[in-house]
């Protein structure tokens, strides 16, 4: 259920009380935290690593990008 302007909610909650509110909150929460897992286990690394972990992985990802558009590069050229 949509509802766009603040008074159509005022009302639907005077009607329908809070639950509706709660349940879809609720929802959506679940499903963003869903999202997040999705997202951390396709990047193939979770939210725990710490700093120098993260550090790490993103100077070696940078070397091989680097790596990959120098080879890229000098066979244009």
């Amino acid at each position: 259920m949509s509802l766009p302007y603040p008074h159509d909610r005022a009302r639907a909650r005077k009607e329908d009380g809070e639950q509706p509110f709660k349940d879809a909150r609720e929802s959506l929460g679940e499903a963003e935290a869903e999202l997040h897992r999705d997202a951390s286990s396709r990047d193939g690394y979770t939210t725990t690593e710490s700093d120098e972990e993260r550090h790490a992985r993103q100077e070696a990802e940078a070397g091989e990008r680097l790596r990959d558009i120098g080879d890229e590069f000098s066979e244009d050229h």
